[in-house]
C-alpha cells in the first residue's frame, strides 16, 4: 500500500499540474489585497460572501480537488497500467485507500493555506477583527470539504473518461446554482458541508447573510456518509470492472 501511495503522489506532483494548481490557490489572495488597497473597506459580511463562500468554497475548493482526485485512477486507465495493479494480491480497498490518500496529501495542504493566507489577509486589510478565527476555522471546513470531493472525484475518474467536464459540471450547476439556491437540495451539498463547519467553528461567519447554512450535525452526518458511500463505490467498480 505504501508504495502504492508514493507512486500516485509522484504521479500528481507534475511540475505544470502543480504549477497550475498553485496559481488557482493564490486567486483568492485577490480580494485581500482589494482590501488592503480599497478606501470603502468591505465589510465581515461582505468578505464571506464574495470570498469564504464566492471563490474559496464555490470554485477554489472544487476545481483543486477535481484536478487531484479524478487522475488517481484516469491515468492509469489512459495508460493502461491499471490492470498491473488488479493483478497483485491486494485486496481492491487496499488500492483505492492509498491513492485517495494520495490526492487527499495534495489537495488539503494547497486548499486549507489558500483559506487561511487569504481570509486572515482580507480581513487584516479590511481592519476587522476575528480574522484569526475566520482563517482557522474556514481552513479546517475546507479541508474536511476537500476530503469528501477527492473521494467523489475519485470514483468519477474511474468510470468516465470526461471526468474533469463532468466534474465541473457538478461543481458549477448542482453546487454552485442547485445547492445555493434551492433550500432542498442544500442537505445534498458538499459545499453546504464544508459552510456548515466554518459557521460552527466561527459562528460570526454569515450570520446577517443571505446564505443559509444547514446545521453542523446534519453536514457531519452527510459528510461521512458521502465520504464511505463513494469509497465503497470506488472499491465495488475497481472489483466489478474490466480493466483493459
Amino acid at each position: 500500500m505504501t508504495s502504492i501511495y508514493f507512486l500516485s503522489l509522484r504521479q500528481l506532483q507534475s511540475r505544470w499540474r502543480i504549477a497550475a494548481l498553485i496559481g488557482v490557490a493564490v486567486v483568492p489572495l485577490v480580494p485581500a489585497i482589494v482590501s488592503f488597497a480599497a478606501s470603502d473597506k468591505p465589510t465581515a459580511l461582505e468578505l464571506d460572501d464574495t470570498l469564504i463562500n464566492g471563490l474559496l468554497a464555490s470554485a477554489i475548493l472544487p476545481i483543486i480537488a477535481l484536478a487531484l482526485a479524478t487522475p488517481v485512477f484516469g491515468n492509469e486507465l489512459e495508460d493502461k497500467t491499471l490492470a498491473n495493479l488488479t493483478l497483485t494480491p491486494l485486496r481492491r480497498w487496499q488500492i483505492v485507500a492509498p491513492k485517495l490518500a494520495a490526492a487527499v496529501s495534495v489537495a488539503i495542504p494547497l486548499i486549507a493555506l489558500s483559506a487561511l493566507v487569504s481570509v486572515f489577509l482580507a480581513f487584516e486589510g479590511a481592519e476587522l477583527s476575528g480574522g484569526q478565527r475566520a482563517a482557522v476555522a474556514t481552513a479546517i471546513g475546507l479541508a474536511i470539504g476537500a476530503l469528501v470531493y477527492c473521494a467523489m472525484f475519485s470514483w468519477l475518474g474511474l468510470v468516465s473518461r470526461r471526468a474533469l467536464g463532468v466534474g465541473l459540471l457538478y461543481a458549477f450547476v448542482w453546487e454552485g446554482l442547485f445547492g445555493t439556491f434551492v433550500d432542498g437540495l442544500k442537505y445534498l451539498s458538499v459545499k453546504q458541508y464544508a459552510l456548515s463547519i466554518i459557521n460552527a467553528l466561527d459562528p460570526a461567519r454569515f450570520d446577517g447573510s443571505d446564505q443559509t447554512v444547514i446545521g453542523v450535525t446534519t453536514a457531519a452526518i452527510g459528510s461521512s456518509v458521502v465520504l464511505v458511500v463513494f469509497t465503497w463505490l470506488t472499491v465495488r467498480r475497481l472489483r466489478r470492472m474490466d480493466v483493459p
